[in-house]
């Protein structure tokens, strides 16, 4: 990896002063998100516990091991940076319809890029609430096939703290993660830095990451606040695709003489940013409380791509607000659980694409402007049954524009500006749910989602004198599916079953190098997860799924939709032999796909992979430490491959980590400790 030069953050001199005290009892706030909720749906809850006994893992891998959901990695080694998850089989548009929040607000940006999970410290996680399938009444655009809610800890810890966390691994790995808290009454200062980096599976493949923030808020029991501003640096290399030839030319492909090897040796991309939280809550009487949430987001990127003599430079500024009253107030004269709301998101995006070394030769700029009224309601019918309905109007308004430079090419286009007409759209949801008895739960939900088209989507890859208009469809889902919980001392297992019925799905087409509606597609599968204690010290899970991802329409009737497995498993053990030393393993498997462009169906299908992880964990002289060997068996894979279209058996991939290690240390420390050892 290039070297880097660490510039402390001023979150990260502002952070250390911070006076430590003798640590108290915890004020703990309920989640101000606790009643995002669908009866009906299948809902996961991956806790703190999990979270730290896993601190290895990067969040889209501990995500991963949940049914339905899978990760694509076109580098390794960046523990979470260029991680995308799918859940529900939509291969290359995952990222656009799975929506990432924290703490309700959302993290998936208006273009391709991808949520970078590593600027989330993941000691700073109280939990992530995973909705498995439509959940777009509450959260809108892009939560068509789930949504994922990632909650930090917002508790007031009574007196101060100091926890420090450090990681180091092979492949030039370090991870550092360092917080403070300042309290006094009922407010409440808290200061973390984050640094990562990596140098990289691959040549050409470093990443660094630099991020710091600090949070004050404010709790008198019946109202709060809280304000919580970050700031970010990312620097990471782009190592590019390694070719595959699987025909008479098999053994003189890239990936098997040097998985290692790099395509662009010189390739890298930038980003830098800020984001500011804020929100605050009041409780109206016993029955009724008003919440409001907002942010503000500024990300500058920047790609140095000088294997093809290019480079971007892209600019997205994104203001939230979502007022809502929560209400336990009887509805039909039955009690239940009530959200009214309103999401107000204007996004302003500004993109130049260049020469290397040389100016623009063509700029877009796009207006982005999302308002939604919405509600939601989980009703009691009786102690054993229980209903939702939700209703979400979603008006959207976009202005673009493309510029061609008429210095930097012959041709002169000028400013071109599209008005696009308000888009209307809306999502609801129904569902059921039956306590069978103390052991047995029924549930059912139908309902319709939809999203909107990315800007990057709008503008696609087309050659760079065209003009756009900048009009693509919005996509909808019409979805059902119905699960079955089952709850004992021991074991949990929890099943469900899905058919999602899309309309206009955004897909890229490659032979024209644009996005297009595709006329009609269809999902549908079976999830399981089983959890089971053997005894106090041994522990097994089990999570399946099988994905059917099809065309319903044309030509393509019952083919393949690409860049999705049809089965994934992941098998996991722990035996809690002590406090000191709990040992674990892991057995993934994943099968075969399509390459992401093989939209015909006629190449050769991305080979499945299983990969073998073992470690231990534990707890000594105060400090939680864990030990991870990755890949034990070194088994060279891939997760994202492209096919040729012009040679069978030809296609370029993205390898992954062979055999690798992490390990892991860390400590809350309290006022005590220091006066002891100082």
């Amino acid at each position: 990896m290039g070297t880097f030069l660490l510039k402390p953050s001023i979150i990260t001199l502002l952070l250390f002063p911070i006076f430590l005290g003798a640590q108290e009892e915890i004020i703990v706030k309920s989640s101000r998100l606790i009643k995002d909720k669908i009866v009906g749906a299948q809902t996961y809850i991956i806790d703190k516990e999990f979270i730290q006994s896993n601190s290895t893992k990067s969040i889209p891998e501990l995500l991963s091991k949940l049914p339905g959901i899978k990760i694509k990695d076109l580098r390794g080694g960046g523990l979470g940076a260029s991680q995308s998850i799918d859940i529900r089989g939509f291969g290359d548009t995952a990222t656009k319809n799975t929506l990432i929040l924290l703490n309700g607000q959302r993290l998936t940006n208006i273009d391709l890029s991808l949520v970078d999970f590593t600027t989330i410290p993941r000691d700073s996680i109280d939990r992530i609430e995973v909705i498995m399938g439509n959940s777009a009444v509450l959260f809108g655009n892009n939560a068509t096939a789930g949504s994922i809610n990632i909650i930090t800890d917002q508790s007031i810890k009574k007196g101060d703290q100091l926890n420090a966390n450090f990681s180091v691994g092979s492949l030039g790995k370090f991870g550092s993660y360092l917080s403070g808290t300042k309290t006094k009454d009922n407010f409440s200062v808290k200061g973390n830095h984050n640094l990562i980096f990596s140098d990289g599976y691959r040549r050409n493949s470093g990443y660094y990451q630099n991020n710091g923030g600090i949070e004050l808020s404010f709790d008198e029991g019946y109202y709060d606040f809280y304000i919580n501003l970050r700031s970010n640096n990312q620097f990471q290399e782009l190592p590019g695709d390694v070719g595959v030839n699987t025909g008479s030319f098999a053994n003189s492909n890239g990936f098997h003489i040097d998985p290692r090897s790099s395509d662009t040796p010189a390739d890298f991309s930038q980003n830098n940013g800020h984001q500011l939280f804020y929100g605050g809550s009041y409780d109206l009487n016993s029955f009724n409380t008003i919440i409001i949430d907002g942010s503000y987001k500024y990300n500058k990127s920047e790609g140095k791509f000088l294997s093809s003599s290019s480079e971007t430079d892209t600019r997205i500024s994104t203001y939230q607000l979502s007022p809502r009253l929560l209400s336990d107030l009887k509805l039909f004269g039955f009690s239940s659980d009530s959200i009214f709301g309103s999401d107000f998101n204007y996004a302003y995006y500004y993109s130049d694409r260049m020469e290397s070394g040389k100016a623009w030769y063509k700029r877009y700029k796009m207006q982005d402007l999302n308002v939604a009224p919405y509600f939601s309601a989980n009703v009691n019918l009786s102690e054993l049954d229980s209903i939702s309905l939700g209703f979400r109007y979603q008006w959207n308004w976009l202005r673009a524009g493309d510029t061609n430079n008429p210095s930097a090419y012959t041709y002169t286009l000028g400013e071109q500006e599209t008005i696009l007409k308000p888009d209307h759209q809306y999502a609801f949801h129904l569902g059921y749910e039956r306590l069978i008895n103390q052991n047995n739960i029924f549930s059912i939900k139908g309902g319709r989602s939809f999203r909107y088209p990315d800007v990057d989507e709008r503008v696609g890859s087309g050659f760079v004198s065209a003009t756009h208009n900048f009009r693509l469809g919005s996509q909808a889902s019409y979805d059902f599916e119905f699960g079955h919980k089952y709850l004992d001392n021991n074991i949990t297992v929890q099943t469900n079953f899905y058919y999602m019925r899309l309309k206009s799905e955004i897909k890229y087409d490659n032979a024209t190098f644009t996005n297009r509606n595709l006329a009609r597609t269809h999902r549908y599968g079976i999830e399981n997860k089983v959890d089971y204690k053997l005894n106090s010290q041994l522990v097994f899970s089990n999570s399946f799924s099988v994905t059917q991802s099809k065309y319903r329409a044309g030509h393509r009737r019952d083919y393949d939709l690409t860049g999705v497995p049809a089965f994934k498993n992941i098998f996991d053990v722990e035996y809690k032999l002590s406090e000191y030393f709990n040992p674990s393993s892991s057995l993934y498997y994943q099968s075969s796909q399509r390459m992401i462009n093989d939209e015909e169906n006629y190449q050769v299908v991305q080979p499945g992979y299983y990969l073998i992880d073992m470690g231990f964990s534990g707890n000594a002289y105060g400090f939680n430490y864990s030990m991870m060997f990755n890949n034990i068996l070194d088994k060279n894979y891939y997760q994202y491959a492209v096919a040729s279209t012009n040679n069978y058996n030809v296609y370029n991939t993205y390898p992954l980590e062979g055999f690798n290690m992490m390990f892991t240390l860390s400590k809350d420390f309290e006022w005590e400790y220091f006066k002891g050892n100082i």
